[in-house]
């Protein structure tokens, strides 16, 4: 993943999938970290190759996402944005 513009389109698609309800907002109640098994990443919807870390979050919902490390943090940042707690 090259940064610069590939953040600013992980930026634009996590905001899109929230605001279409695609993305929860929930908080993830577990969170494991390992290699990459070859699924899609929630957020930016590239594979997570074994060569990657992978970010597995579980939901109150039981739904499990996965993300790349810079993928997450963004869906972190734009799960809260606007919340005071």
């Amino acid at each position: 993943m090259g940064l610069n513009n590939d953040m600013a389109e992980v930026l634009a698609a996590v905001q899109q999938k929230i605001a279409a309800g695609v993305l929860p907002t929930d908080k993830p109640m577990k969170m494991w970290v390992g290699n990459g098994t070859g699924k899609s990443c929630d957020a930016c919807d590239l594979v997570v190759t074994p060569a990657d870390i992978e970010y597995e979050t579980d939901l109150p919902s039981g739904r499990t996402l996965r993300f790349h490390q810079p993928c997450l943090a963004v869906w972190h940042e734009e799960r809260t944005r606007g919340r005071t707690s």
